[in-house]
């Protein structure tokens, strides 16, 4: 019999308890033994998820956003243990990048399917404390972004939320010095904004056209290089729309990919981690090839 953790962080204006107690239902409807909890702190999801690992639970479920969903990845990476995601928040982006459904009833009906996707993890300490990522992390303004895009902001707007934050942060689109060391190639240059990616929607709105792949035991590294509100967003777009790893025609963004990834800045920039504000820099980043197993839809 499978058996399974269901968790649930509380979040003011979302009713998660609700959503976990019908989760645990329909997953016992199906023939699993289910567990469930629902908690009031980050770091007991991190708890509870690693306790079942350790226990040798074949799944534990995130009911809730991005935060909930890297709180339990965190915990169960390097395990056998699979993740299973009822994304309830408003980016939702490792739900969005692997295509699990955004209706409960039907991401329950995928971690019934039992199909499990193993992906690479993203490894960052900063701060002196080591976390984890599943999607990217962001150094500069689209941590700006997130640190001002308030949860009752998303609780009202939704996705718009970050659209507004994006246009009030303009400001930080400024380039500063960057000292970016990727595989041991040593990189010196200015730039406003920085995205170390395991996949490719980064935010909740955009995604590059050239492909990032989850399980290719590499980071890519995009770094925007101007400043000034008008020139730092034509680069934006010009790093979504790049399709060649190196430098676009103009200069003004660089990518390529690497295992470990060290990035320093003049003065220290915001990071963030699958929409998380987590300290600033510097950061020192590693790649756990197929760290993660996720039930993705067939």
């Amino acid at each position: 019999m499978t058996r399974v953790l269901v968790l649930g962080r509380v979040r003011p204006g979302r009713e998660i308890a609700r959503h976990v107690a019908e989760t645990s239902k329909a997953l016992r409807a199906g023939g699993w033994k289910v567990e469930d909890h629902v908690v009031k702190r980050k770091r007991a999801l991190r708890k509870r998820a690693g306790e079942a690992a350790k226990d040798g639970v074949d799944v534990v479920v995130a009911v809730g956003g991005d935060g909930a969903v890297l709180q339990v990845a965190t915990a169960i990476a390097g395990s056998k243990t699979a993740l299973g995601i009822i994304p309830l928040g408003t980016g939702n982006l490792l739900a969005g990048n692997l295509g699990v459904p955004k209706k409960p009833a039907a991401a329950v009906k995928t971690i019934l399917g039992r199909r499990r996707r193993r992906i690479d993890v993203g490894r960052i300490e900063v701060d002196g404390t080591e976390r984890c990522f599943t999607v990217a992390c962001g150094i500069g303004y689209d941590a700006e972004v997130m640190d001002a895009t308030t949860p009752p902001q998303k609780l009202r707007w939704g996705k718009l939320a970050y659209l507004a934050n994006a246009i009030g942060q303009t400001d930080e689109l400024r380039a500063v010095r960057h000292v970016i060391t990727v595989d041991g190639r040593r990189i010196e240059t200015e730039a406003s904004q920085v995205f170390v990616a395991n996949q490719g929607k980064m935010l909740p709105i955009v995604a590059p056209r050239r492909r990032i792949k989850p399980d290719d035991g590499l980071l890519d590294v995009i770094v925007v290089r101007t400043s000034g509100t008008l020139p730092a967003l034509i680069a934006g777009w010009d790093a979504m729309v790049q399709e060649t790893l190196g430098k676009t025609d103009d200069g003004k963004v660089y990518r390529t990919q690497g295992r470990k990834i060290e990035i320093e800045t003049e003065p220290g920039r915001l990071v963030e981690v699958d929409g998380s504000v987590i300290g600033s820099t510097p950061v020192s980043i590693t790649v756990e090839p197929k760290a993660l197993s996720v039930l993705v839809p067939k």
